[in-house]
């Protein structure tokens, strides 16, 4: 399916001449099930009911028009508009969505018809590594290659310009890398890989192209990429404004409700050792960074010249939707969470509590991208059977197990993922793996559909979901600080390092519980967070298990601060890290999992404080170790439970439900009635209310 992404640029050519603050959301408090009063129906949420489902990349060639037709809503391209009519006939409701790429280009080493559109885009809108330059005149069959250097230093570090397996950019010439002879300082190379050759001259830039997905290189989406001509008629210009033109006309067919836009993620610096890069130079001056802040920066300023410039050009009604996105709610209809929960629960980038609730700076939660992107909002949790990413190197094609006889679907696993996702109103999809998605095999569960009994069975919510404290979970508490008096502060010290200075008092000015909270005043800093610590001693933590970190805080100015857990001696070993915690002037209430790596049971818990200058003020701060991450939904006809903690808990219902009644996992679904449930750790599950 990969390879079909690069047929957009392709087609869209043979027709053309050649964020706002992300808000906190207070995070579900706790209640006991046995209490959950059932109130009168809300009012119906915009959307279809629930459970609400999408699919990316069917194959309507292969695959059962009618099955395709099930979703709420599907991904397709440009390649498969000849099933746009049919799928409507067979479903007037689905949002069909065409699909682009904001960073990447697909080529086929074997295809060169298929390469002829890479020929329109300029070198200068490619995002290479740090490069050197030719020490000799090349013509075009040459196929050793004499270049100025073969490595970069930072002085600590020595970098690899070139290595084997690299395919290599020299203005519209691309080379592919066989061997690196350094007493010679030449690369053996083939000519023309993908992109014509040319005779070059000497002093002319070479450098490796980026990769992370096979057969695909990186185009440079940042504000510090080189203008180029791809269009004599427009002149220079950078890709993001070359490809929100191109991707306009992808909704120039209005059967079209929207587009996606892959990669379209933010602080493209993690592509460092997660995919052919060792360095990126952005602005092609084969000049080596030691910091990628400008460049994450520059890289998310230009993400979004190119999502307001595609906004401005198809106007407000149609969808822009995002995959791991950049939270620029003001432009966008959503967000999807790919490949969450894996395996461990966790996603890609942090934990399954701050994935789902936040505060997470810069990347928005599943509940803020939910309360904050424009109408229709198709965000969305696409859980994978397999978590494994291509290898760049590796152009085999993904081994489909789903092709097998006795393949049978991880159940746990989609439950996990469905019930997370009905923890509010988004969309879900269980896919195979992100090489293929849903050509792979398009899997239905008893959960979907009640097992056959219809679409959207569950009805609307009638409220919020609801964090629950299970029949057998009797937390541990490690701290308790609520800085009303003297003696919690005592059991706490404050230090900063040499070109620091920072004090600590109670403050009963504006407490945000009790009678007084704790102000530091950091009045010194040079930048670093954990050179101001707030510490308490003698925190016992244990490895796998989970802790929640709850408490309450302001400053007085926007700021991040951080939070973790460490041995209280060299060599300071980590044991539990929370995610950056953003602050803002007003009180708010924050709550923080995650597990221990480690045994120690005279650790230190300690707030990161010195990033910036200025007041911070902290309160009813509270330490448990435990399993908290269990919630409840109820619905129209239903109830959804989730335990996403690493133990099993004894959840009671307050009443009889039913379970789903199906034909696949009958461990689960076997149609019995049920007060009270024990859902296994990393698990969900669906409960009917009888009908009277």
């Amino acid at each position: 399916m990969k390879k079909l992404i690069g047929l957009i640029i392709l087609l869209t050519l043979a027709s053309c001449s050649m964020t706002t603050a992300t808000p906190l959301i207070e995070t579900p408090g706790t209640a006991d099930p046995a209490q959950v009063e059932i109130q009168t129906l809300q009012p119906s949420l915009p959307g279809p009911a629930f459970p609400r489902l999408g699919m990316w990349w069917p194959d309507p060639w292969e695959q059962p028009l009618e099955d395709i037709a099930r979703y709420d809503w599907a991904i397709l391209g440009d390649w498969a508009s000849e099933f746009l009519d049919p799928l409507l006939a067979l479903n007037p409701d689905i949002l069909l969505l065409n699909s682009t790429n904001a960073c990447e280009v697909d080529y086929d080493p074997d295809d060169p018809d298929y390469n002829n559109y890479l020929q329109a885009i300029p070198p200068e809108w490619y995002l290479t590594q740090v490069g050197t330059t030719l020490r000799a005149d090349v013509d075009s069959a040459q196929t050793v290659l004499p270049v100025e250097a073969l490595t970069v230093s930072d002085g600590g570090i020595t970098y690899d310009l070139f290595v084997p397996g690299d395919t290599v950019l020299i203005e519209g010439e691309s080379v592919y890398v066989k061997t690196v002879n350094r007493s010679n300082r030449t690369l053996t190379v083939q000519r023309g890989y993908v992109r014509p050759a040319a005779a070059h001259s000497a002093g002319t830039r070479i450098a490796a192209h980026i990769s992370f997905w096979p057969d695909s290189w990186l185009l440079n989406v940042s504000i510090l990429s080189p203008e180029g001509i791809a269009d004599p008629a427009v002149g220079p210009e950078t890709w993001s404004s070359y490809h929100a033109r191109l991707d306009a006309q992808l909704l120039g067919d209005p059967r079209w409700a929207g587009i996606l836009v892959d990669r379209s993620d933010p602080n493209e610096s993690w592509l460092i050792d997660n995919s052919t890069a060792r360095t990126i130079d952005p602005d092609q001056s084969n000049t080596l960074l030691t910091d990628y802040s400008v460049f994450d920066a520059a890289w998310n300023e230009g993400l979004r010249l190119y999502l307001q410039e595609l906004r401005n050009r198809i106007g407000p009604e149609k969808i822009i939707y995002l995959n791991w996105g950049i939270p620029y709610y003001d432009l966008v209809n959503g967000n999807n969470f790919e490949g969450f929960p894996t395996d461990s629960g966790d996603s890609y980038n942090s934990s399954w509590h701050t994935t789902m609730f936040g505060p997470w700076t810069g990347r928005g939660s599943y509940f803020e991208w939910l309360s904050n992107a424009l109408q229709p909002n198709l965000t969305m949790i696409e859980t994978y059977e397999d978590d494994s990413g291509p290898d760049p190197s590796d152009t085999d094609g993904y081994p489909n197990r789903c092709n097998s006889l006795f393949f049978t679907p991880d159940y746990r696993k989609m439950r996990f993922g469905l019930a997370t996702a009905l923890l509010n109103d988004g969309y879900f999809s269980y896919e195979m793996n992100t090489e293929g998605h849903g050509s792979l095999c398009l899997m239905w569960f008893d959960e979907y559909d009640n097992a056959g009994a219809g679409r959207g069975y569950l009805g609307y919510p009638l409220g919020p979901a609801v964090q629950i404290a299970s029949g057998t979970f009797i937390p541990e508490v490690l701290i308790n600080a609520g800085f009303d008096s003297e003696t919690d502060l005592a059991t706490w010290d404050l230090w900063a390092d040499t070109g620091y200075a920072a004090s600590a008092a109670i403050d009963a000015s504006d407490p945000a519980a009790g009678s007084r909270s704790l102000r530091v005043d950091v009045s010194e800093t040079l930048g670093s967070d954990w050179q101001v610590s707030l510490i308490t001693e003698n925190i016992g933590v244990s490895e796998g298990v989970n802790y929640t970190l709850t408490f309450r805080a302001r400053a007085d100015r926007p700021r991040s601060i951080s939070a973790w857990i460490q041995q209280s001696h060299a060599p300071w070993e980590g044991w539990v890290y929370y995610d950056a915690i953003p602050l803002t002037t007003d009180w708010q209430e924050y709550s923080l999992a995650a597990s221990s790596t480690g045994d120690d049971s005279q650790a230190q818990f300690i707030f990161g404080l010195g990033e910036v200058a200025g007041s911070v003020w902290l309160d009813d701060v509270n330490l448990k170790a435990g399993a908290p991450d269990v919630y409840r939904r109820d619905f129209e006809n239903g109830i959804v439970l989730v335990n996403a903690s690493a133990d099993p808990v004894i959840i009671p219902l307050g009443g009889t439900f039913q379970k789903i009644d199906g034909t696949q996992d009958r461990s689960v679904n076997n149609g019995s009635t049920v007060t009270e449930v024990t859902l296994p750790p990393l698990d969900g599950i669906i409960l009917l209310r009888p009908n009277d």
